[in-house]
């Protein structure tokens, strides 16, 4: 029993590193997502070992959709320019700033439930639509992610080596509270 739980730790370990490592360039952090959370769920249920082939694979199907691409690009040059505009001294930018956080934390929030919902095949414009639909109606598991986020921030803040399977780590928490229901 116990060889099996560090084996999971080590699979779960290298998802989150494999996610990190395709989930640096910002235009395929939403396909990294989807393919680490189909891994997860892989792993999870069906006990199935992940492999960086088999992740590969999944990010190639997650990109073929321009969505996918899209999605990130708008999410980072939107949510960058707001935070340049506050940082800049725009009038009002405190409560602005406020607010544009828990803008931010939502969208961020809402791309980590549509990685968690994606399987390969799907259309990414409905699995976001329906990522959103669940971020509203599904709050308790919004809050938990959004809580999930600021536990990683944290903790990557106060050491910056779990960079590396930050990304991983989220992905699991969204996998985690998406499946809670089943």
């Amino acid at each position: 029993m116990r060889t099996r739980s560090l084996t999971l730790l080590a699979e779960t370990l290298l998802i989150g590193v494999l996610v990190c490592a395709t989930a640096v360039f910002v235009v395929t952090a939403l396909a990294a997502a989807a393919a680490g959370s189909v891994l997860l769920r892989e792993l999870a249920i069906n006990e199935r070992t992940p492999t960086v082939r088999r992740y590969f694979a999944l990010v190639g199907a997650a990109v073929r959709d321009p969505v996918a691409i899209a999605a990130p690009v708008v999410f980072a040059a939107v949510g960058g320019l707001d935070v340049v505009a506050v940082l800049g001294g725009l009038p009002g930018g405190q409560a602005y700033g406020l607010v544009l956080l828990v803008l931010l934390t939502g969208l961020l929030v809402t791309g980590l439930r549509a990685g968690a919902m994606w399987a390969p095949g799907e259309p990414w414009r409905l699995v976001l639509g329906s990522a959103v639909e669940r971020t509203v109606l599904d709050w308790r598991g919004s809050v938990m992610l959004a809580v999930a986020v600021l536990a990683v921030v944290l903790v990557v803040a106060q050491a910056w080596a779990f960079v590396v399977i930050a990304p991983g780590l989220l992905v699991l928490a969204a996998v985690a509270v998406c499946g809670r229901r089943r």
